[in-house]
């Protein structure tokens, strides 16, 4: 083995530990990977591609005398290392699945669900493999790092390496200094944000929880506006039945141009089959409140009508939500009997049952009583759960009534195939799978095979279609109809790049008349949605469907003839006063 001189060793270990606290950045696609060549030599990157809290720790040691024995320098490198590796964890995790950058005020919540989902074994099995992994490199860092960083300490004091590291670090300063100045501002091949180290990084992140916080803090205090309230007065006149069905990861990234051969090839067939048998459709898009992940954000968002970003404004305003004006309550006023659908939902560790919103009746795990083979993440074939849900409420049910679905067949990972499509959905119940006969093709080995080896956002369509195909065999099949059907997604899909975080809204009905209505709102006629960019937001949809309905219902509002406001982007926390 060749005797490398000591500086050249230390030159090695500085690489060695630079490359692994870039390591989170590439795993979560945070780096364009390939790295290409121009992205390499372009100095606007190199706070990208050298990790400059390492250097700058380097020069810590440079600078510090070297004494034997124990010494605080070493120990606050050695501490920060493992300390830098986890942080950027978490940081490149949370812009990598969710879009947007960390807020540790609003990510702690979930690091609490993501242990209580590894204690109900509900993580794939490659996310188990990378958390054991993680955790045997902190405890070989750990049991590694004192040596090496005394190592560092001795010859980081030395001439060779002591002159060089400054040096360098003299002229990274000056690169860092000219990126601040030119590169601000300019959109970046990453989802990275504007931070050159994970120290600024922290400050950032700091500054936005105490922001956050004090947003929170302050909307008790914001003048409310009472229009949800006094949706208790209005009057309506043989509304329709509502459906509410929420795709899970049915984001506004399929229709875009890279993808939408694949999506008009799905909606085309799905459009043509709804329109022969007298459903009329409408489609916009609208931006959902979170991106990548969190759904029951977005699902409160929708149904309060007001923006829900982040965990702890959901935490503040969930003690009250039996209280408040929202959706559920606004039909149940107008003669509406109400229930949800949400399959997942069940009693797990960590998380508990609760009917938040007050439906009149609740479709949970349980209560399905499903007893077939799992599929995916959501373990309950949506054709059976809407078919379990049809013939327990819709059918036995006075109209008008409300249905809030929440559809979990698309929910990630998709690298299972979707269940079969049967000409009786309760029989996906059993555990048998005799005396199924099937409407689709069932899933084989092969087909398994086959889908995971193919891009996720072909994974993912081979879900959507699915439940389109339930959608649609089931409006055509059991639908009243006098009905609305509201399609949209949850949030765009996590792990593929996107921008923005619109999903398709689709209204659907047999009243053509119901239908245009919603054109005056950003709607164009059919199910595939237009180029445009976001014309609404989901917590804009309770006012925008409290509006149409009124006006389309020969409604009376205390004798006036004024249709209730429309708040395209939802109301202020502080709005939802509660009912008397």
């Amino acid at each position: 083995m060749p005797d490398w001189p000591g500086w050249a060793v230390a030159v090695g270990v500085l690489m060695g530990l630079n490359v692994l606290l870039q390591v989170p950045a590439l795993l979560f696609g945070t780096l364009p990977w390939p790295l290409a060549s121009s992205y390499l030599v372009d100095p606007l990157r190199l706070h990208h591609l050298l990790s400059l809290d390492l250097l700058g720790l380097a020069c810590v040691l440079a600078l510090t005398p070297y004494r034997a024995g124990w010494s605080p320098v070493r120990a606050l490198v050695a501490g920060s290392v493992p300390f830098l590796l986890c942080y950027g964890v978490y940081d490149a995790a949370v812009q990598g699945m969710l879009h947007r950058s960390p807020i540790v005020y609003a990510d702690a919540p979930h690091l609490v669900g993501a242990g209580h989902l590894l204690l109900n074994l509900q993580m794939p099995w490659w996310h188990v493999l990378g958390l054991v992994v993680a955790l045997g490199v902190l405890a070989l860092l750990a049991r590694t790092l004192p040596g090496l960083i005394r190592y560092l300490h001795v010859h980081l004091r030395r001439p060779p390496l002591h002159h060089s590291v400054l040096g360098v670090s003299g002229v990274i300063l000056v690169l860092v200094l000219w990126a601040a100045v030119t590169d601000r501002g300019v959109e970046r091949e990453t989802y990275q944000s504007a931070c050159f180290s994970v120290a600024e990084c922290m400050v950032r992140n700091a500054n936005a929880s105490i922001e956050l916080s004090r947003d929170l803090a302050r909307s008790s205090s914001t003048p409310a506006d009472s229009t949800y309230r006094t949706y208790q007065a209005l009057r309506w006149n043989r509304p329709p039945s509502l459906y509410v069905v929420v795709l899970e990861s049915y984001g506004s990234v399929l229709a875009a141009p890279p993808h939408r051969a694949l999506y008009d090839g799905l909606m085309g067939p799905v459009s043509d089959s709804l329109a022969a048998s007298g459903w009329h459709a409408a489609t916009a898009h609208s931006s959902a409140p979170v991106s990548g992940g969190l759904s029951w954000l977005s699902v409160a968002t929708t149904l309060l009508g007001t923006p829900i970003e982040h965990q702890p404004l959901f935490d503040m305003l969930r003690p009250k939500l039996p209280r408040y004006p929202h959706l559920v309550r606004t039909l149940q006023q107008q003669g509406y009997t109400t229930a949800t659908l949400q399959p997942p939902v069940r009693t797990r560790a960590g998380l508990s049952v609760h009917n938040l919103y007050g439906f009149d009746r609740t479709f949970y795990f349980e209560d399905l009583e499903y007893r077939g083979p799992d599929y995916g993440w959501g373990i309950v074939p949506d054709q059976y759960s809407l078919a379990v849900a049809h013939n327990q409420f819709v059918e036995q049910t006075a109209r008008p009534f409300f249905l809030f679905f929440e559809a979990v067949s698309s929910h990630a990972p998709w690298t299972t195939p979707p269940p079969p499509l049967v000409d009786d959905p309760l029989s996906l119940g059993n555990r048998s799978p005799e005396g199924r006969p099937e409407t689709g093709r069932s899933p084989s080995a092969d087909d398994a095979a086959s889908l995971q080896e193919r891009p996720p956002v072909e994974q993912l369509f081979r879900q959507i279609e699915y439940d389109w195909r339930v959608l649609a065999d089931y409006l055509q099949a059991k639908a009243p109809s006098n009905s609305l059907v509201v399609v949209l997604g949850d949030h765009q899909p996590p792990g593929i790049d996107n921008a923005g975080s619109a999903t398709p809204v689709h209204m659907l009905s047999r009243d053509a008349s119901l239908v245009r209505r919603f054109e005056d709102y950003g709607f164009s006629e059919g199910l595939q949605p237009s180029a445009a960019p976001d014309t609404l937001h989901h917590a804009g949809l309770y006012s925008m469907l409290t509006r149409v309905l009124t006006a389309h219902s020969e409604t009376d509002i205390d004798s006036s003839p004024v249709l209730p406001p429309y708040h395209p982007q939802g109301v202020e926390h502080s709005a939802l006063l509660p009912t008397p």
